[in-house]
């Protein structure tokens, strides 16, 4: 992948998205808990007028559980034209908009502990921390309430 990844935290690790899947970021959302969904799946909550999914996807991918109460920033992204479904993820906090080269992207090692591998699209070497890059359509593929 070359272009503009979107970073973020998730319990102290950094991620990142593919900025051109992102349709916004919102701050201070409310949303309603649905009872009997699968454990990854937060909740529903309005985005003006449009029903969003709201996944923890740090749940999903097998990493340490956070408080998602406390926890109220989320990534919106663009639904693809065949399915009009809106789907969001809880992040712990944002990082910044960074430049990756295909050069710099790596295959996961298959010993990949920080998240379950088959949810990563590649993995990037930063100056300071490693930057795993996840493959939205792996983690929200087939899922439904």
């Amino acid at each position: 992948m070359t272009g503009k990844v979107l970073t973020f935290y998730l319990n102290n690790d950094l991620f990142g998205i593919n900025i051109t899947l992102v349709k916004e970021i919102n701050r201070n959302i409310e949303y309603t808990e649905i009872p009997d969904a699968k454990p990854h799946i937060l909740g529903l909550f309005n985005m003006r007028g449009q029903v969003v999914t709201l996944f923890n996807i740090a749940r999903l991918m097998d990493l340490e559980a956070m408080d998602t109460r406390s926890k109220n920033t989320c990534i919106i992204l663009k639904a693809s034209p065949n399915d009009p479904n809106q789907v969001g993820f809880i992040i712990d906090r944002l990082g910044d908009v960074v430049d990756v080269d295909h050069n710099d992207c790596e295959v996961p090692p298959a010993n990949v502990e920080s998240a379950d591998s088959e949810y990563i699209n590649s993995v990037v070497k930063l100056k300071d921390e490693l930057l795993i890059i996840i493959e939205p359509n792996k983690l929200f593929g087939n899922e439904t309430v």
